[in-house]
């Protein structure tokens, strides 16, 4: 009977330490929530979403201060081209009445063409020499023009005093008598080469196309006045210039 209570107390004393030490257990193993873990946590949202703010606000501030930077180029740029548009206008004007200022006054019978007095006399045909003498004697000499711009001046002039049309050629300063094939003006510059200069008798081949027989130059009327090599004893009217 002692034996047997004894046993029972044994029992309950190992039953009754099992259960602390299955408690002890699980108190290791899963320790009890901390009660500021929750405030924990929504302050460290709150810190990473505080963080992706201030990011937002560096970059918006970098985009506007590039913003900023690009609106000083394009005033800059728009300033730059203010000066040059007024400078272009200021020298374009300055141009105009420079030309209008270097138009000549000319005596009659020569009229004004650009910086030049031109006189053409249909009525005078002459062979080359003869011609450039009557412009010597008016104090000028034959014709000469340098660019298609003074080309087409010429030829204006030429066709208001030929308002009748008529089938006359008309002498001009060039000749290649020095040197053949080397076409000068009587100042001695070189002359103008290929169009819209020099013209065609056949539409192919194209002037100067005469030689050493062909040494003066005029404007053939039947080739609406461009530019041919003639004989220099040929009968022209004289384009006289100075």
């Amino acid at each position: 009977m002692l034996l047997s209570l004894a046993l029972v107390l044994l029992v309950s004393l190992a039953a009754s330490r099992a259960m602390k030490d299955a408690e002890t257990l699980q108190s290791e193993m899963f320790p009890p929530t901390h009660p500021n873990c929750t405030q924990s946590l929504t302050d460290y949202l709150l810190l990473r979403q505080e963080l992706q703010l201030s990011k937002m606000a560096a970059a918006e501030e970098e985009r506007t201060q590039l913003t900023r930077e690009n609106l000083q180029v394009l005033t800059q740029v728009r300033d730059t081209l203010s000066q040059v548009s007024e400078a272009l206008t200021q020298r374009n004007q300055a141009s105009g009445r420079s030309a209008a200022e270097t138009r000549r006054t000319c005596d009659p019978p020569f009229s004004s063409v650009g910086d030049s007095c031109l006189l053409l006399n249909l009525r005078l045909k002459e062979d080359w020499a003869s011609a450039r003498q009557f412009c010597v004697g008016k104090g000028a000499d034959l014709a000469r023009f340098s660019d298609a711009a003074g080309y087409a001046a010429i030829l204006d002039y030429i066709n208001k005093i030929n308002s009748q049309d008529e089938m006359t050629d008309v002498w001009v300063g060039g000749t290649d008598e020095a040197l053949e094939g080397t076409w000068l003006w009587v100042t001695g510059e070189l002359m103008p080469q290929g169009p819209p200069f020099w013209g065609s008798s056949d539409g192919y081949k194209a002037a100067p196309d005469g030689g050493s027989s062909q040494n003066c130059a005029g404007l053939y009327k039947r080739d609406n006045y461009y530019l041919h090599d003639f004989r220099c004893n040929g009968a022209a009217a004289p384009l006289c210039q100075k």
